[in-house]
C-alpha cells in the first residue's frame, strides 16, 4: 500500500501537479491487462484527466491491450465534449452521485481487479483579472491525497460497489430505452394509425353510400354488386374494430402514464345507468343484426341509491360500457339481458359495495376465466383488451373483481361479473 497525503500547492506553477503523483499514475495505467474501472464524482474530474492526457494514455491502453474499460461518470455540459473523445473505447454509464458538496472531486481507477488507485483533487478557477498575458489554461489542479492498494479486502470491498451502481444503472438505461420504445409505438399505433383509420374508413362511407344510392330504384344490387358491397362492408367492420383497438390502447396508456388521481365521490347507480344509456345510444346508432336490451338495477338491503357513493373519478363508467358492451357482443339472441345487483359488503369492519352484472350471453368456460383480464389474451376476440381496462380502473379505485357463472357451474347460461369497491 502506498499513500500520499501532502497538498501539493505550487504558487510559481499552480497548474503543475506533482510529477510523483502522474509518474505513479501512469504507470498504473500502462501495467494494466486486462481491465479498468472508471468512477468519477463530478465533471471537473474529467477536465482534469483531459489536460493531463490520462484520458490519452487509457485509450492507448485500449487500442494496444483490447483491455475493458468501463467508466461511471456525471454527464453534463461541462463534460460532454470529453465524453464524446471516451465514448468509442468505453463503456459509458451516466450517474448521479448524492456526495456530500465539497471542492474536491474523487477518482477511483481499478485495474485488473486486483489493484485501486484513488485520488482527490481540488478544481479552482484563476481570476480573470489577475491571468495577465498568460495564454494557457486557468484553471488550478490541487491533488489532494491519493493512494494506491493491493490489499485484497479494499479491492474486494471497492470493486463490489463499482459492480452495483454499474448493475443498476444498466438497468435504469435498459428501462428508459424500454420506455421510450414502448412511448414510439403507442405514438405510431394511436396517432399514426388512428389517421390512415380515418381516411380509409371515410372512403368506405362514401363509396358504400354510393353503391345505396345507385341501387334504391331496384330495391336489389346486381350479383357483382352484391360481393363488392359485402367485401366493402366488411373491410369497414374491420376498420371499426381496429380503431376501436387503438382506442383501447390508448385508453390503457393514459391510465399506466397518469400517476396524479383527482378522485371524488361517485355515485355507484348514476354512473352505472349513464353507462348503460351510452351503450344503449350506441346501439341504436349501428345494430345491423336488430338487438334490443333489457335492462335492470336493483338495491338490495333497502339502501337509498343516494347513500351509495365511492371514491372515484369519472373514468369509473368505463368499467360497466365495458362490460355492457361486451355482453351485446356476446349475446346471439336479439333480446340483450343486463342484470346489475348491488349490495353491501363487509371485510372485517370496512364496509363495500359489492356490484354483480349478469347478462344470459353463451357464457365464458373455466378454462378462459383464469387469464380473462390479461393485457394481452391470446383467445380473446377482437382486441383483447376491454377486460384489462376494466381490471386496471376496478384496482385503481382500491376495488377487486372476478368472473363466474350466472348459473352454478353451467356456464352456457351466461356470465356474472362481481366487484367490490370501498364505501365512500
Amino acid at each position: 500500500m502506498y499513500e500520499y497525503n501532502k497538498y501539493t500547492d505550487n504558487h510559481n506553477n499552480p497548474s503543475k501537479i506533482d510529477e510523483k503523483f502522474l509518474d505513479a499514475l501512469s504507470k498504473f495505467i500502462q501495467s494494466v491487462e486486462s481491465e479498468l474501472d472508471i468512477m468519477l464524482h463530478g465533471s471537473a474530474s474529467l477536465q482534469f484527466l483531459s489536460y493531463y492526457k490520462i484520458i490519452d494514455y487509457i485509450i492507448s491502453q485500449k487500442l494496444a491491450k483490447n483491455i475493458i474499460i468501463k467508466l461511471l461518470c456525471p454527464l453534463d455540459e461541462d463534460s460532454g465534449r470529453i465524453t464524446k473523445q471516451l465514448v468509442p473505447f468505453v463503456g459509458y454509464r451516466s450517474i448521479k452521485l448524492s456526495l456530500p458538496k465539497t471542492s474536491a472531486n474523487s477518482l477511483l481507477f481499478i485495474r485488473d481487479k486486483q489493484d485501486v488507485f484513488s485520488f482527490s483533487i481540488d478544481i479552482r478557477k484563476c481570476d480573470e483579472s489577475k491571468r495577465g498575458n498568460r495564454k494557457d489554461s486557468y484553471t488550478f489542479f490541487y491533488v489532494n491525497h491519493w493512494f494506491y492498494s493491493e490489499d485484497s479486502s479494499i479491492v474486494i470491498i471497492t470493486v463490489h460497489c463499482f459492480d452495483i451502481i454499474w448493475e443498476e444503472k444498466e438497468n435504469h438505461d435498459k428501462t428508459i430505452k424500454e420506455k421510450k420504445h414502448s412511448e414510439l409505438l403507442y405514438d405510431l399505433i394511436s396517432h399514426d394509425i388512428g389517421n390512415y383509420h380515418q381516411i380509409i374508413r371515410g372512403s368506405l362511407d362514401l363509396v358504400i353510400s354510393l353503391f345505396e344510392k345507385n341501387n334504391n330504384n331496384t330495391n336489389s344490387l346486381s350479383q357483382n354488386n352484391e360481393k363488392i358491397f359485402s367485401c366493402l362492408t366488411i373491410a369497414k367492420n374491420a376498420l371499426t374494430k381496429s380503431q376501436s383497438l387503438v382506442d383501447n390502447i390508448r385508453r390503457l396508456e393514459r391510465l399506466y402514464a397518469q400517476k396524479d388521481l383527482k378522485l371524488i365521490i361517485k355515485n355507484l347507480p348514476d354512473v352505472i345507468n349513464t353507462a348503460y344509456t351510452t351503450v344503449e345510444q350506441t346501439l341504436y346508432e349501428n345494430n345491423p343484426r336488430g338487438k334490443r336490451i333489457r335492462f335492470s338495477l336493483n338495491v338490495v338491503d333497502g339502501h337509498h341509491p343516494t347513500d351509495i357513493n365511492v371514491i372515484a373519478e369519472d373514468l369509473l363508467e368505463e368499467i360497466f360500457v365495458n362490460l355492457f358492451s361486451n355482453t351485446v357482443k356476446y349475446t346471439d339472441s336479439p333480446e340483450v339481458k343486463i342484470d346489475v345487483l348491488i349490495r353491501d359488503y363487509f371485510i372485517a369492519e370496512v364496509k363495500y359495495w359489492m356490484i354483480t352484472v349478469s347478462d344470459y350471453s353463451k357464457g365464458i368456460p373455466d378454462s378462459m376465466k383464469k387469464e380473462l383480464f390479461e393485457r394481452f389474451y391470446s383467445k380473446a376476440k377482437g382486441s383483447g383488451l376491454g377486460l384489462s381496462i376494466v381490471r386496471t380502473l376496478v384496482e385503481r379505485y382500491k376495488g377487486k373483481i372476478w368472473v363466474g357463472d350466472r348459473v352454478y357451474e353451467n356456464y352456457t347460461q351466461g356470465t356474472t361479473f362481481g366487484m367490490i369497491f370501498p364505501a365512500a
